[in-house]
């Protein structure tokens, strides 16, 4: 039950797609605002001098691609697997974002807005100052998937961590339009496997 007698829902997300993608909009431009402002204040080079860095864009595009389809066919099976189903059910984001029936427009929207705005932040500005390991706890910290209650649970942990740390060595060894890719098409993998298990 969503609602109860006097208006008010129980969950935190808000109720319909059109909320839900505004939000995504939102939050994504807060990051980047926080991802800049680390990097004007912190790093002594530029945003465009790091959205420059790294090997030739197609390089880029061709390994963001590949990762992020790697990752999401893993995380698809996750969300498959009878085992691990009801696991996956456990964490509030997954939970709740089972609830609203997104269009595939919506899902390019909000993937790339996490793509490009979760990239900026924890690889590009967070990332060169605290480290590769610290960023990716934090990064699958924020988004509530760090639990140990059953080996389920610790099964995503390890895979959130990993898949965190996989972005990191992206944006490292390729750049950071790489990391962005593989960010946004993991997430479009995801959000349409949750839409057909609705």
């Amino acid at each position: 039950m969503d609602h109860d007698n006097s208006g008010f829902s129980e969950s935190p997300v808000p109720s319909d797609t059109s909320t839900l993608t505004k939000l995504s909009a939102a939050s994504g431009v807060l990051w980047i605002v926080i991802g800049f402002s680390f990097i004007h204040f912190f790093h002594d080079r530029s945003i465009l001098e790091i959205l420059s860095d790294g090997t030739s864009i197609w390089t880029q595009i061709l390994i963001g691609i590949i990762a992020g389809w790697i990752f999401g066919m893993i995380g698809r099976w996750m969300f498959r697997n009878p085992k691990l189903k009801k696991t996956l059910d456990d964490y509030l984001i997954i939970k709740e974002l089972k609830k609203f029936s997104l269009t595939n427009p919506q899902i390019l929207q909000i993937s790339i807005v996490a793509g490009i705005s979760e990239e900026i932040l924890f690889r590009a500005a967070l990332q060169p100052i605290i480290g590769i390991w610290l960023t990716s706890l934090i990064f699958i910290g924020v988004h509530g998937y760090i639990r140990f209650k059953t080996w389920g649970h610790l099964l995503f942990t390890i895979f959130t961590f990993l898949l965190s740390v996989l972005l990191g060595l992206l944006f490292i060894y390729f750049g950071i339009i790489s990391a962005i890719l593989a960010h946004a098409i993991y997430d479009i993998l995801l959000l349409r496997e949750l839409k057909n298990v609705v």
